[in-house]
């Protein structure tokens, strides 16, 4: 049964079906043929996939992530870390890194973050000498900080999957989503000198958009900091909030959008109604997308765990080592090609239930396996042939896939040294959550 799965699935996948409907398809198709279960189940399985009232938090995060791109919260963030660091050698990729940072923490979106930044940064950089795969290689890198920083969408699968706190996830997530903005910061800094970028003393970007490109024309921090502080209050007031029991991580999603269209329409007074029908237009598309791939995903994670597959990969690690450090570099391993051909939810729901009950026994943490899993799931996202953020900066750098990998690949190098430091060092996950909870 585990074998037909994974072919009908492989099959859609070839044949280019979207990945819901190649879940759900291989998903029936097998129970179809090689039970005897009445395919109602099918329908009931799909429906309990978002039953969960947790993943409420999903939509709410996507839609308050809409309306802080069109209230003119996104261009104050924006702001904000060109004062920061645009003084810098590399200084717009490193903007690019730093709003990666602020955004991610208000959205929760990877994609989100390309959609957003990306239509404003990369034309910029353009501009600026780099390259148009150089600003799409680091648009889509720095994008990736989304899903490990609350409010990440991922890390909300993730505790739903497992029962996990995602309270106590969210707060794990904030040490490796520092570092690895230290990690792009000091890549960038190795390569743009050596391929002689940012050199041009002046830039026809819109001064109103980023803040004034040019080294001299900075505007001051205070000015910026001043602007954004409002942007900035919303993830102090997620985390305060989730963290003195004031409200769950849902009823925060709430909050986020009220908060949104509170600063969007009488703080910036940029939100109007038209705005608000944009931002809630796009964010349903974005929703009814990972909703559908996440109720498809149960069903074939229910299928899987039918015909037993998680119960012999899980004896078949188990054989190959008992220690935990080993086992976590192998689930890497799988991790990484597995992002290369799957969608991170879709291989979140799939794959978790496989490999969480190994970690256990090996007494690994769960707030340490949630991050090393989040980070393999966001550099999937910059990977070919499925990388939906390279795909994505690609397409708005005006290049091919093959001309973005060429940018990004300093970066994914990077990330996956990143990675390696996460997994031998627990700490970096479990010491916040550990002192704060």
């Amino acid at each position: 049964m585990g074998g037909m799965l994974l072919g009908s699935f492989g099959a859609g996948m070839l044949a280019r079906i979207p990945i819901g409907f190649a879940l759900a398809g291989a998903s029936l198709i097998t129970l179809y043929l090689m039970t005897t279960n009445d395919l109602a189940i099918g329908a009931q399985r799909i429906v309990a996939g978002i039953i969960p009232y947790p993943l409420l938090a999903v939509p709410l995060f996507i839609l308050a992530g809409g309306l802080m791109n069109v209230g003119g919260i996104s261009k104050r963030l924006l702001g904000l870390a060109d004062a920061i660091v645009g003084r810098l050698t590399g200084g717009l990729a490193h903007t690019n890194i730093l709003s990666s940072v602020f955004f991610g923490g208000l959205s929760g979106s990877s994609v989100a973050d390309v959609s957003s930044l990306g239509r404003i940064l990369i034309p910029a950089m353009k501009e600026r000498n780099y390259t148009a795969a150089y600003a799409a290689g680091v648009t889509a890198a720095s994008a990736i900080i989304a899903p490990i920083l609350p409010p990440s969408i991922t890390l909300i699968l993730f505790g739903v999957v497992t029962g996990t706190s995602i309270g106590q996830l969210f707060f794990a997530g904030i040490v490796p989503a520092v570092i690895y903005m230290a990690v792009l910061m000091v890549t960038v800094l190795l390569t743009v000198k050596r391929r002689g970028f940012d050199q041009t003393s002046r830039a026809t970007v819109d001064p109103r958009e980023i803040g004034r490109t040019p080294k001299e024309d900075i505007p001051a921090f205070l000015p910026a900091l001043w602007s954004a502080i409002p942007a900035l209050m919303l993830p102090v007031l997620i985390l305060v909030g989730i963290r003195g029991g004031i409200f769950t991580p849902t009823e925060a999603a709430g909050m986020a959008v009220a908060y949104s269209l509170l600063v969007g329409v009488f703080i910036y007074r940029e939100l109007t109604p038209v705005k608000i029908y944009e931002a809630m237009k796009d964010s349903i598309g974005l929703i009814g997308l990972i909703l559908l791939v996440m109720a498809t995903a149960q069903l074939y994670s229910w299928a899987l765990t039918s015909g037993g597959v998680p119960q012999s990969i899980a004896g078949a690690l188990l054989e190959l080592s008992g220690n935990p450090i080993v086992i976590l570099l192998l689930i890497n391993v799988l991790l990484l090609i597995v992002g290369m051909f799957i969608e991170a939810n879709a291989a979140i729901i799939i794959l978790i239930p496989i490999l969480f009950p190994v970690a256990m026994e090996l007494g690994i943490d769960p707030l340490h396996l949630g991050v090393v899993i989040v980070v393999n799931m966001g550099l999937g996202l910059v990977t070919p042939p499925v990388g939906l953020n390279l795909m994505l900066a690609s397409e708005i750098a005006e290049v091919d896939i093959f001309e973005g990998i060429k940018g990004v690949w300093p970066f994914l190098v990077s990330g996956i040294a990143f990675l390696l430091l996460l997994t031998f060092v627990p700490a970096l996950s479990t010491w916040l959550p550990g002192i704060t909870f």
